[in-house]
């Protein structure tokens, strides 16, 4: 089962699971509504049911905007739990997030593999690995700082 399926199937539960589930059941719906709608978009650009990468980013995205409104919310002084609650939810549907130790390790195996490589070169390969697993902004700056410690130009 890919991870569309596993979401309109988790839907499904959610929505018979009554009161106690009723804000997952509304988050889920949303999320598969919205990955319904890529599917049948004309800017995709291919045809039939979504991947786990295509449904993968909807997910990503979608938990970055929660993350956003969360940082606005407690600027603001106002409640999250609603928030933080369906963030969690989403959050159970990614990938396990590469630690420090594990993102410099492959930041390092590809600094070996491709000698003078560039910040760009990095990030490809990081993108094609491990797409999903790390925050792009904390990965860009430990592979500059690795960069800039094998000596290397760390513009690319």
């Amino acid at each position: 089962m890919n991870l569309f399926e596993r979401l309109k199937t988790d839907l499904l539960y959610a929505r018979r699971g009554g009161a106690e589930t009723a804000a997952a059941a509304g988050s889920l719906r949303v999320l598969v509504g919205e990955a319904e709608g890529l599917q049948k978009s004309a800017r995709r650009q291919r045809t039939g049911p979504l991947d786990d990468a295509e449904t993968l980013s909807l997910i990503q995205k979608t938990v970055v905007g929660l993350d956003e409104a969360i940082s606005q919310a407690t600027s603001l002084g106002r409640d999250t739990t609603a928030a933080r609650t369906e963030r969690a939810l989403l959050a159970a549907y990614l990938p396990a997030a590469m630690t420090a130790a594990e993102l410099d390790q492959a930041i390092q195996e590809v600094l070996r593999q491709q000698p003078g490589a560039k910040l760009g070169d990095v990030m490809r390969v990081l993108q094609a690995e491990h797409r999903g697993r790390y925050d792009g902004n904390t990965a860009r700056l430990r592979a500059q700082a690795l960069l800039g410690d094998a000596g290397v130009a760390s513009v690319g």
